[in-house]
């Protein structure tokens, strides 16, 4: 069974309010970067960041021509989860997968 593997990273200033992430989605040979910025405070910009993820993978799941079909829940929460590991870690980059 295939893996979508999501390696995360924080990136831009890391003492802001403003939380931005860089996300690399990896399916086979194909791969997608979505950077994110969001107010964490404000759960609206967090909603459309996690949307534009799942938007993203979507896409990259199609042109891997894959039938199996992951739920928007699973790809927004693999999506968080993998920018909630990296949010204290200053730009270190970690990896995040879920069978497809």
């Amino acid at each position: 069974m295939p893996e979508l593997q999501c390696d995360a990273r924080r990136v831009g200033d890391f003492e802001s309010r403003t939380e931005e992430y860089e996300l690399t989605f990896t399916l086979g040979p194909s791969q997608r970067v979505v950077r994110t910025k969001y107010l964490a405070s404000r759960a609206y910009e967090i909603n459309a960041a996690l949307d534009l993820c799942v938007e993203e993978v979507r896409a990259l799941i199609s042109e891997a021509g894959l039938d199996s079909r992951p739920t928007d829940e699973a790809l927004s929460k693999l999506s968080w989860y993998a920018m909630q590991s990296v949010k204290y870690d200053e730009g270190a980059s970690k990896r995040s997968t879920l069978e497809v």
